[in-house]
């Protein structure tokens, strides 16, 4: 029996040779579901059916057979079909939702009308950028409402340098719990087509989309076709501005972790409410923010969705390592010397957008995601460690028969460096490390509280990376003066690593160097991308 049992087990992990698989989907009565989510399981592969139902969808050559598609659409029961039952049968019938009306009673009351959100446009903005490639990315934020809301219209602002000839946008609404989306509220797709920029206007009065025992709604579009310019390079975005809050929310896919940011979109609801003794108001948006992090934020958030739009992080050419519990994505760029790069806490390979294109010409590049961030899948379900990380290093140098390289990690990658050089010191040329601490009383104390603070959130997103910053590294000095490499230590004048702990770090290690870069934050490789690359390179090239 263990033999049949093994040999099942076996044939389970068998690889199947990618493919692209093209179907349609519809409901019971063979209509067409159109912009139907369908998204492979536990990774972020995905993709959205067309107006007229039709998909295609790649399917890696590491997916097993016994792998799940879902397939979500409002009004209608998700459904999880085997990567098996799919290449047998690629149509896939929807049921559709019974949808309980909720009796409504105004008591003789008169509703008023609010617009609740952003109505004007500030001086200061920063783009949420989209991209026509992945029409699965869910981009939104959080509205305050009353215990009885009804909905009239979603306002938003389309950035003046946007190009197009025509998008098709869908709209998606969810409750919210400890500020992240959880149920969608919508029986039916709600679609918005436009040519114009500017300020745009969705009419939801023919939906009757009535809300009562509420706080929040958490609203969110999704782009699902465009018609380009003739000649010009497709651009969309909306007009965002920083927020003291968490309000803006981002995901890949439907199946995928919602990100959150501080922030908001330029949007706003038209709305209808009663108000009783129990009704709660809005919550306003401070207008008195500090202009020196506002801009700090403008600036990150405007390199994250530019790094978005790269090829860094989804290139065809990536490939998967499997862990047994985890399925680790990395890519390969240049030749020469090998040089392994390490993001950050909720990073990916994209935030190496700004120096993987200079080091490429002259290294090997190869940048991974770190397990359960970017495109990594993880299955453990246990805490995180940098000596975790350290480990899946080690196994995918082995993997890729690399026997000397060096390494560059950025903040979580820098600990994990510097780990994986104590550790295998002779599989390690030279070390690079951007922003990085030894110990968790290395991050200035009011980021380390606002970290702690998240954590009291039952239930909030990425929890488990949280609690890693919080509780984790424990390097020692000892540990660190063991090193025998050449270590080149990085790190920005306002960073949240505290400057002494950086220094400590560069003293402790024999052979160390350092470099502090004025004017510049724990991003320093988005700020300052033409010092940290030319310091790298001259560093690696000695």
């Amino acid at each position: 029996m263990k033999i049949i049992l093994v040999l099942g087990a076996l044939l389970l992990s068998i690889s199947i040779y990618s493919q692209k698989i093209s179907g349609k989907v519809t409901d019971e009565s063979n209509q067409a579901i159109s912009y139907c989510s369908v998204s492979l399981e536990n990774v972020n592969i995905s993709t959205i059916t067309d107006s007229h139902g039709n998909y295609s969808i790649e399917i890696p050559e590491d997916a097993r057979k016994s792998d799940h598609l879902i397939f979500e659409s409002n009004g209608y029961d998700d459904k999880k079909v085997t990567v098996q039952a799919i290449i047998s049968d690629a149509h896939i019938k929807l049921s559709k939702k019974t949808n309980a009306i909720q009796e409504i009673n105004l008591t003789g009351k008169k509703p008023k009308n609010e617009a609740v959100g952003n109505t004007k446009r500030p001086m200061l903005t920063f783009s949420k950028m989209f991209d026509k490639n992945v029409p699965t990315i869910e981009q939104g934020q959080v509205f305050n409402i009353y215990r009885w809301t009804k909905l009239n219209s979603y306002n938003f602002y389309i950035i003046p340098s946007s190009k197009f000839k025509e998008i098709t946008l869908k709209l998606n609404i969810y409750s919210v719990k400890d500020n992240i989306p959880q149920e969608s509220l919508l029986y039916e797709n709600i679609i918005y087509k436009t040519g114009t920029t500017g300020w745009q206007t969705i009419d939801l009065q023919k939906y009757k989309l009535i809300y009562s025992d509420l706080d929040q709604l958490a609203i969110t579009l999704q782009l699902v076709e465009s018609v380009p310019q003739d000649n010009v390079d497709f651009v969309f975005g909306i007009s965002a501005k920083k927020t003291l809050s968490n309000d803006l929310l981002f995901r890949y896919q439907s199946q995928g972790k919602w990100e959150t940011g501080k922030g908001s979109f330029i949007s706003n609801i038209d709305i209808s409410y009663l108000k009783d003794k129990n009704g709660s108001a809005p919550k306003t948006i401070s207008k008195t923010e500090n202009s020196t992090e506002e801009q700090a934020l403008v600036d990150y958030y405007n390199n994250k969705e530019q790094a978005r739009k790269t090829i860094y992080g989804k290139n065809k050419s990536g490939k998967y390592i499997d862990l047994k519990n985890a399925k680790i994505y990395y890519e390969e760029y240049g030749s020469g010397e090998p040089l392994v790069m390490l993001h950050g806490n909720n990073g990916s390979i994209s935030d190496f957008y700004k120096q993987i294109p200079d080091l490429a010409k002259q290294f090997k590049v190869i940048a991974i995601d770190t397990r359960g961030q970017g495109r990594s899948t993880d299955l453990s379900t246990g805490d995180y460690m940098y000596e975790t990380f350290s480990d899946d290093l080690l196994a995918i140098t082995k993997e890729l028969n690399i026997s000397k390289f060096n390494i560059l990690g950025w903040s979580d990658g820098g600990i994990t460096g510097l780990l994986f050089t104590i550790n295998h010191p002779d599989l390690v040329n030279k070390l690079v490390v951007i922003g990085a601490n030894t110990n968790p009383e290395g991050i200035e104390p009011k980021t380390l509280d606002t970290f702690k603070k998240q954590l009291e959130i039952k239930d909030a997103p990425n929890q488990r990376l949280i609690k890693l910053m919080v509780q984790h590294p424990h390097i020692s000095t000892e540990q660190l003066k063991g090193i025998k490499n050449p270590v080149l230590i990085i790190a920005g004048s306002n960073d949240v690593i505290r400057e002494e702990h950086t220094k400590m770090i560069n003293s402790s290690i024999p052979n160390a160097q350092l470099l502090i870069v004025p004017d510049a934050s724990h991003y320093v490789p988005f700020e300052k991308p033409d010092a940290i690359n030319t310091s790298v390179i001259k560093f690696l090239k000695i």
